[in-house]
């Protein structure tokens, strides 16, 4: 009867352990890295009046949801009336900046995920 014996797997559970912690830390830097390109791309599109829309583009934090991740791009509270630009009142046509500047900017963003995953993981 043949024995067999493993040496050195806690060190390999360590190793295991730390390389799904450090995946996940150059996820989450390419998903922000990405929504900086297209917050960029965005407010290239939003239409100057006074400029606080403009400057009122941001990027969220990574936010999980189940096994997904994500960032959301778009105004915060200073840019509130943003949404009634975007898609029009009963009194404005619809000015979709955000629509066109996500459309011009995906691939480079796509883009930007992959160089930022291949850079974290050494390749």
């Amino acid at each position: 009867m043949a024995e067999l014996k493993v040496e050195g797997i806690e060190s390999l559970l360590t190793e295991v352990e730390q390389l799904g912690r450090r995946g996940a830390r150059i996820e989450n830097k390419a998903l922000r890295e990405a929504g900086d390109v297209i917050k960029s791309a965005i407010e290239s599109e939003a239409p100057i009046r006074s400029g606080t829309l403009k400057k009122s583009i941001t990027v969220s934090r990574v936010k999980t949801t189940g096994d997904q991740k994500r960032v959301e791009i778009g105004p915060d509270k200073d840019g509130w009336y943003g949404k009634f630009v975007e898609f029009g009142t009963v009194k404005m046509k619809a000015n979709p900046f955000m629509a066109r500047g996500y459309e011009t900017s995906k691939s480079q963003a796509m883009a930007e995920i992959k160089k930022q995953l291949k850079q974290g993981l050494g390749l």
